[in-house]
């Protein structure tokens, strides 16, 4: 048997009738996934369980949602607008932003550390 890459789990139909639909689902599916996430994330620090799976997948959401989105738009408006094809582009940004997020955990954290730090030293010196 072989593999078709113009099957999308059962969604052909309504994918190539509104190809537009995979923008707003590009859009909406990262910041919905977000939300359940975090508050696992919350849980797990409240009883100080390993933070690493959750903040993989919430960083993996932030730069899908910022980059996803940007690559979906622009593949929507010059290429042929095949919603199938927009779709496995977009799953294959959002994995690829999950394995760069696994392998850069610790310098995305310390990232972000960083720029904690530095915006409160800023507020402490403008006060």
């Amino acid at each position: 048997m072989e593999y078709s890459f113009n099957t999308f789990f059962g969604f052909e139909k309504d994918l190539m009738a509104h190809p537009e639909m995979l923008i707003f689902a590009a859009l909406l599916t990262p910041i919905l996934l977000a939300l359940p996430i975090a508050l696992v994330g919350w849980v797990f620090r409240k009883i100080k369980l390993n933070m690493y799976i959750i903040n993989v997948l919430l960083y993996t959401l932030m730069f899908t949602f910022l980059l996803g989105i940007l690559t979906i738009f622009v593949l929507y408006f010059i290429t042929d607008r095949n919603g199938i094809k927009l779709a496995y582009c977009w799953l294959t940004v959002f994995a690829g932003m999950f394995f760069f997020c696994l392998m850069n955990e610790k310098t995305i954290t310390k990232m972000f550390t960083d720029w904690s730090k530095i915006i409160e030293e800023k507020d402490k010196l403008s006060k």
